[in-house]
C-alpha cells in the first residue's frame, strides 16, 4: 500500500533552516507546535554576527532547502534567521523567498517576513528592538524595518560577535533589556535573534510593559502555521496567538 500522508505531520509539514550554533528554534517549533504538525530541520553554518559571517552562511541556504523539499517532503519552508532575512535592506527577504519558491516549488517564508506579517497583524507601527547582536547588525535591523515601514524607537542589548555566545543567554537578561529600553512611542517590543530561548518571557512582557510583545521564533511559528492554514490559539505565546 502506498500510504499519501505522515503519521507525524497529517496537518502540514514545516521544513525549518536554521544557524547551527543552538538549538532553540527547533526546541521552540517542536515544544508549540499543534498536534499534527511536524517540524523538520535542516542545520547550516553561521560564522559570526558580521555581515560578512552571516552572508557567508546564506551560500548554503539553497542545498538545504532542496533537501528539505525533496528528501523531507515538506509542505513549507522557513528560513529561520532574523538578521540573515533583513541584511540586504527592505525586500531582501521577498528576494530570499522568491528564490527558494523557484527552486523547491514549495511555499517558502522568512524570520523577518514573519515579524513583519505579526506587526501588520496587530497593526503595529513602532517598535523597540532588543537584540544579541553586534552593533553593525544593529543598524541593519534598524535600516531593515524602517524601510519597510516601521518605526524603531530603540535598540540595544548584549552586542555580541561570537555566535556561539548567543544561546548561552540567559532569558531574564533580554527580559530586563525590554523594560529597561522601553518608551512609550513603541507599540510593541520585538525580541529580535532566532538563536534565543525567549518565548517563555513573552507574555510575561505584555504584562509588565502592557504592549504586545513579539520574537523571532514566535512570528516565525506563526508566520509557518499560517502557511499550512493551520490557525490553532496556543496559550503561553502572547496575543498573536491569543486573539
Amino acid at each position: 500500500m502506498a500510504y499519501k500522508t505522515f503519521i507525524d505531520g497529517w496537518r502540514g509539514r514545516i521544513g525549518l533552516i536554521t544557524p547551527s550554533p543552538g538549538s532553540s528554534t527547533e526546541q521552540e517549533f517542536n515544544r508549540y507546535a499543534p498536534e499534527g504538525v511536524a517540524v523538520l530541520t535542516t542545520r547550516i553554518p553561521l560564522f559570526g554576527i558580521s555581515y560578512e559571517g552571516i552572508n557567508k552562511m546564506r551560500s548554503y541556504i539553497n542545498d538545504a532547502a532542496l533537501m528539505l523539499a525533496e528528501s523531507s517532503e515538506v509542505d513549507v519552508i522557513i528560513f529561520s534567521c532574523t538578521a540573515g532575512s533583513f541584511m540586504d535592506g527592505s525586500e531582501y527577504d521577498k528576494k530570499i523567498i522568491d528564490q527558494l519558491e523557484a527552486l523547491t516549488k514549495k511555499p517558502v517564508t522568512t524570520t523577518s517576513t514573519c515579524v513583519l506579517e505579526a506587526m501588520r497583524e496587530l497593526n503595529i507601527k513602532s517598535v523597540n528592538i532588543v537584540t544579541p547582536y553586534s552593533d553593525e547588525i544593529n543598524k541593519l535591523e534598524c535600516a531593515f524595518f524602517e524601510g519597510c515601514g516601521i518605526k524603531v524607537t530603540g535598540i540595544s542589548g548584549s552586542l555580541l560577535k561570537v555566535a556561539q555566545d548567543v544561546p548561552k543567554i540567559p532569558a531574564g537578561d533580554m527580559y530586563r533589556y525590554a523594560i529597561a529600553s522601553d518608551s512609550p512611542e513603541a507599540d510593541a517590543t520585538f525580541v529580535s535573534c532566532t538563536g534565543l530561548h525567549v518565548l517563555g518571557i513573552l507574555e510575561k512582557l505584555e504584562n509588565d510593559l502592557k504592549k504586545p510583545a513579539f520574537s523571532s521564533n514566535q512570528c516565525g511559528l506563526w508566520g509557518s502555521l499560517r502557511k499550512l492554514n493551520v490557525h490553532d490559539k496556543i496559550p503561553g505565546l502572547g496575543i498573536l496567538f491569543n486573539r
